[in-house]
């Protein structure tokens, strides 16, 4: 019997799928970014936020009913869920944008889309803990 409250899949199976999803969200991002930045000249900062809006709007949907199927099997997309999702994921976007400008800053590469790879990388530890372990778990 599942527990309220509790992460019910052991890491060595959802880890993979959250990669996976994770490595498509990644993709979307670079190539919003790489599109708006480097070929369109947005700002960098505008650029990572409209590729994160995208990108975590798709990793969430992904993550409820691929990732981590198992404990949202019988809970509907929510507006609470999402909201979680979000605040989860701003935390690795803030991480995200303060590798990204270190990047830039300190070593202003020709396409700064290697800079927002850097900083995507640098979110996900965070992203993956606060997603297991506060927003895709079974509530009572």
């Amino acid at each position: 019997m599942q527990q309220p409250g509790k992460a019910v899949t052991p890491i060595k199976f959802d880890l993979p799928k959250f990669l996976i999803v994770g490595a498509m969200g990644t993709a979307t991002n670079l190539v919003f970014f790489f599109l708006v930045v480097d070929i369109l000249s947005w700002d960098p900062t505008s650029g990572a936020l409209g590729a994160f809006i995208i990108a975590v709007s798709q990793n969430y949907l992904l993550n409820h009913f691929w990732t981590f199927s198992r404990q949202m099997q019988h809970s509907p997309l929510s507006l609470q869920g999402y909201s979680r999702f979000m605040f989860v994921a701003l935390g690795g976007f803030g991480i995200n944008l303060i590798v990204l400008w270190m990047i830039i800053l300190f070593f202003n590469p020709q396409l700064k889309v290697v800079a927002q790879a850097a900083g995507i990388l640098g979110g996900t530890v965070f992203n993956y803990i606060g997603s297991k372990y506060w927003v895709f778990i079974l509530r009572d």
